[in-house]
């Protein structure tokens, strides 16, 4: 499609087109480099440029975006923050800080929190290891289900079997020689998470890191969380992943306790 045509235009609906215009402009920056200048979003969201500039003025009127000074770039405004610290604590689990970082003290590894967000781990909570070699999930990470510890356990433990689950997921994109990418295999291995309790990444997402995760979980046994730690393979051996593991499943279940069953 040409640039400067109205790709989101195509079917307009009155009243939201431009609430999702402005959605699509917030989410250009998801991922992307810290600031984008009016063309390269508009390009991105397929929006011509006299468009993007209106909807982002307004953005940035409600603090939502901030255009430097200097190279008159925009970035993300602070009230985006502001929202995003009132949805974790209207969710409760900023309550578990004090939870995984006992978890990351007493294991010696990082340990994060995290909810599934479509085919992805959003991190919503960490706790950073004291080791100088370590690997933390920054918060507000995302990272795809199938190639996470943490992303297995939440859809091991989701509603539905684990058949219909992995059928529902997108392509499964290869990350390392150890990432499943066959339907069949991650079926299998859910299977085993849901009677083990637990997931395993074995440099499944990086090579030479590998993670633990549990599901925190409701009174129906659906996991609404997962909590993880993770760490270089040196030290997270297989046998030091099993030896971890009630570890890590006694923080879940004390998050759940204290978050949703509390």
């Amino acid at each position: 499609m040409a640039e400067g045509t109205d790709r989101l235009a195509v079917e307009p609906r009155p009243g939201t087109q431009a609430v999702e215009r402005a959605l699509a402009i917030l989410d250009c920056f998801r991922r992307g480099p810290q600031s984008l200048g009016i063309t390269e979003i508009a390009r991105a969201v397929g929006l011509n440029v006299s468009t993007a500039h209106r909807l982002v003025r307004a953005l940035c009127h409600g603090g939502f975006m901030e255009q430097e000074a200097e190279s008159e770039r925009y970035r993300l405004g602070f009230a985006i923050a502001v929202l995003g610290q009132r949805a974790l604590e209207q969710s409760g689990y900023h309550l578990a800080q004090p939870i995984l970082a006992r978890l990351a003290t007493t294991t010696g590894e990082s340990a994060s929190l995290g909810i599934r967000r479509g085919d992805e781990v959003l991190v919503l909570e960490r706790a950073a290891s004291v080791q100088p070699l370590r690997f933390d999930h920054p918060t507000g990470a995302e990272i795809h289900l199938h190639a996470s510890a943490m992303g297995k356990v939440l859809l091991a433990f989701a509603p539905g079997s684990p058949k219909e689950t992995v059928a529902a997921l997108h392509p499964m994109e290869r990350y390392t020689r150890h990432t499943i990418t066959s339907r069949a295999a991650l079926v299998q291995e859910l299977t085993t998470i849901r009677e083990q309790g637990f997931a395993t990444n074995r440099e499944e997402r990086y090579e030479g890191v590998c993670g633990i995760a549990a599901p925190v979980t409701a009174e129906l046994g659906v996991a609404h969380a997962a909590v993880g730690i993770q760490g270089p393979s040196l030290r997270l051996t297989p046998a030091q992943l099993r030896l971890l593991a009630p570890l890590v499943r006694e923080a879940a279940d004390e998050i759940g306790a204290l978050v949703l069953r509390g």
